[in-house]
């Protein structure tokens, strides 16, 4: 009589189990985005807390945008403009930007030409276009919330096409949308169509 008891048991486990694991999640194999990642740094931050040029900034001026072709900026109106030597991306290296404030906005963007990392680890230099809500802003963003754009060449970084890619970040610096990115040129937004 134990040894059917038992049986029955192992019977009930085995079927409870295999119901159970029928039922589990089965991983999706995930398609690689072409979607450069860049590490936004304390300075980002510490631009939008701060909009205003560093004592060392050079080319100190008013412009209207940013930038140049698809990865460029139109401001709301001429606007604070400027050149630093800046490490963005806390790695110690430090880069010369171009800084537009447009206080409309409350936006700060920042031009460069800067290394980046692909999804796939694969190491990068592009140009890249960067804006970070500053206090106030208009859009009702979180401080320090963004996002970035990086001109890819076709086949960097598993990009079918040669466009710009990039992502939406929030107050942190963590990616929260990521793929092809297209700049409004002239509301200084960008429309990120994630990859799925």
């Amino acid at each position: 009589m134990k040894a059917i008891v038992m049986a029955s048991l192992a019977l009930v486990l085995s079927l409870v189990t295999g119901a159970a694991a029928a039922r589990l999640p089965v991983p999706q194999q995930s398609t690689q985005q072409p979607v450069p990642k860049v590490k936004v740094g304390a300075a980002v931050g510490a631009k939008a807390n701060s909009p205003t040029p560093a004592p060392t900034a050079k080319n100190q001026s008013q412009k209207t945008s940013i930038g140049t072709g698809k990865l460029s900026v139109k401001a709301s109106q001429a606007s604070s403009f400027w050149t630093e030597e800046v490490d963005l991306e806390d790695d110690g290296s430090v880069e010369s930007t171009d800084f537009l404030y447009d206080a409309s906005r409350g936006v700060v963007y920042m031009y460069r030409e800067d290394d980046f990392t692909c999804q796939d680890g694969q190491p990068g230099r592009a140009k890249m276009i960067e804006a970070v809500y500053a206090t106030g802003n208009k859009a009702g963003k979180p401080v320090g919330s963004g996002w970035y754009a990086v001109g890819l060449n076709e086949g960097k970084c598993g990009a079918k096409k040669a466009g710009q890619y990039g992502c939406r970040f929030d107050a942190n610096g963590n990616p929260t949308e990521c793929g092809a990115a297209t700049i409004n040129y002239a509301t200084g937004e960008v429309d990120v169509a994630v990859v799925k």
